[in-house]
């Protein structure tokens, strides 16, 4: 039997974290190990000689006193192994692109389907990275008309797999799309991680809006 995926979840609102708990805990994979509700308990928490031993971490924004963005710095530190998600209602493309700068491997709206969250769980769990598409055609809205200082650094076809793999297509979807095979997109995509010097979607999303190169 495969073990369990551990969860941390920092959140302030109960009805919420009463809900998460409940698909968590029905899921039948995952257990949550922890939960905390103000940014103060999870610093104490991950603060001692033996902070919590998590796999995911699923973090509010809007937590009470110093907000959820200002513990990924502490929580990448202190928890190097754990893949902190925001879950969030937060849709602002601005926050976004912090988040991921800060080093979070997903970025989820809180009305993400049951089935879709428990999906996100298991794919960062495997070293995956997750924005929601929502949000990833959002930002990209914002900047596509942008040509940038940059926008040379990927060749046209890389920054339309980007873009596609951006707004949530998988590998074989972008494939069937741009009508060039999977090995073809797998190429293109070390391409791009290794231009952008990131290790995943989320990082190269951030980094080429950044850069203005989409």
């Amino acid at each position: 039997m495969n073990q369990e995926i551990r969860i941390v979840l920092v959140e302030d609102n109960k009805a919420y974290t009463k809900s998460l708990l409940e698909i968590i805990g029905l899921s039948g994979d995952m257990v949550c190990v922890e939960t905390y509700a103000t940014t103060g308990s999870c610093e104490s928490a991950y603060s001692a000689d033996a902070p919590p031993e998590a796999d995911v971490i699923l973090l509010d924004l809007k937590i009470p006193q110093k907000g959820g963005l200002s513990l990924v710095p502490m929580l990448r530190e202190r928890a190097p192994d754990s893949a902190i998600v925001v879950l969030t209602s937060n849709d602002d493309y601005r926050t976004v692109l912090e988040a991921i700068k800060l080093g979070v491997v997903g970025y989820v709206l809180k009305d993400t389907s049951v089935a879709d969250l428990r999906r996100i769980i298991r794919e960062v769990n495997d070293g995956g990275s997750v924005i929601d598409p929502q949000l990833s055609r959002h930002v990209l809205a914002a900047f596509r008309e942008d040509e940038g200082l940059e926008s040379g650094l990927l060749s046209d076809r890389e920054r339309e797999v980007l873009e596609l793999m951006a707004e949530g297509l998988v590998k074989k979807e972008v494939a069937e799309k741009l009508g060039i095979s999977y090995s073809a997109v797998a190429l293109y995509t070390s391409n791009i991680y290794e231009k952008l010097q990131v290790p995943n979607v989320a990082a190269a999303v951030a980094t080429a809006i950044r850069k203005g190169i989409i």
